[in-house]
């Protein structure tokens, strides 16, 4: 059987190997279930056994000389639980209402002063953090016929937790100077971390934005273009100058499909996770399925938490046969699975993935 670094690299020309890639991934609630259905405690022992898709990721390490920063006068005003803590990078992720959300308060909610927004101290900087590390896992990963990734970054969801996401789009609408700040130090972040991956031998970058709702844009495509695209290319074209085949991997929730052509355009390879409760993804398919390839496709919030296990089936196989038919496929839920998934949905989609993707 070929390996995971071969089929990857597969999916981005669009070439149908013996196999297609899959995976799902699960919250803590939802594997309990899963690891009691299948009697395997450790769960990535389970992936493994179902022929998930495990690629290696790199990240980024701080260096023991960073500086670590004190937020806590950004959040005087709030009576903060035991046990939670204010996140290195200085967000205050309070307990939300259900399984892993949070709510999340900004420092700079309430900062409207540029000279004060320019005295926060960014954690997220490239002086702050080494590579060197990367070379010798990719090369270990690649030994054993690993496919090895490399997680970049992001640009709006890095800034906007900082800013307050109401005072982010007022930011890029009105004051684009403030919210440019914040993308240009993500910039810098992302190109260090994008290049150091490319000269390591990483097969592919991870970037990820959600800048869709469920059913448009959280805020217009000529914004995106104006302020994201240009930081995406050239962040893009810094990688694959060192790197030509590196693959492009990206990530938003919800309707983007007005910036696919953008995305394409700057050479993005593989699209993540086509949410089929916000977009129609087959005619994106049809209008696409020769410039991009996908990863996704399988509804969280349709088939597999309200759908009969022959739904899951049936929609598996369609996925694999239509988007999977010149390769060009990786084969996931459109999320992490909920606790309210059932077992037999979840067996009907491996049970699926081992019949039509391999």
């Amino acid at each position: 059987m070929v390996n995971d670094k071969t089929v990857l690299r597969a999916v981005k020309r669009r070439e149908r190997t013996e196999r297609l890639l899959y995976y799902a991934d699960f919250t803590d609630a939802c594997w309990q279930r899963v690891s009691a259905a299948y009697g395997i405690a450790d769960q990535l022992e389970f992936k493994r056994k179902e022929g998930f898709f495990l690629p290696e990721t790199l990240f980024p390490k701080r260096r023991e000389d960073a500086p670590e920063f004190e937020y806590s006068g950004y959040f005087k005003d709030v009576q903060i639980p035991d046990g939670v803590k204010i996140s290195g990078e200085g967000a205050l992720y309070m307990p939300g209402s259900s399984y892993h959300f949070t709510h999340l308060i900004s420092p700079l909610r309430d900062v409207y002063d540029f000279e004060e927004i320019k005295k926060f101290p960014i954690y997220r900087k490239k002086e702050y953090y080494g590579y060197s590390h990367y070379r010798g896992q990719a090369e270990t990963a690649h030994e054993r016929g690993a496919a090895v990734q490399a997680w970049v970054g992001r640009f709006f969801e890095t800034a906007w937790p900082l800013r307050g996401y109401e005072n982010m789009l007022a930011d890029m609408a009105g004051e684009p100077e403030i919210a440019e700040y914040f993308l240009d130090a993500e910039t810098e972040f992302n190109l260090a971390a994008a290049t150091a991956a490319a000269r390591a031998g990483a097969d592919m970058l991870v970037f990820g934005d959600d800048v869709g709702s469920q059913t448009c844009m959280t805020f217009s495509a000529e914004l995106w273009r104006s302020m994201f695209k240009p930081r995406f290319e050239k962040v893009f074209k810094a990688a694959r100058a060192i790197k030509p085949d590196i693959i492009l991997w990206y990530h938003s929730c919800g309707h983007i499909t007005e910036i696919i052509p953008d995305l394409i355009e700057i050479g993005l390879d593989i699209l993540n996770p086509i949410q089929p409760e916000s977009m129609d993804i087959w005619e994106i398919h049809k209008n696409f399925k020769g410039k991009l390839s996908f990863d996704g496709g399988l509804g969280t919030q349709s088939v597999l938490p309200f759908g009969s296990p022959k739904d899951v089936t049936d929609t598996v196989r369609r996925l694999a046969e239509t988007f999977g038919e010149n390769g060009g496929l990786i084969l996931s839920p459109s999320h992490i699975l909920e606790p309210e998934v059932p077992i037999d949905n979840i067996k009907a989609f491996i049970d699926a993935a081992h019949k039509y993707c391999t």
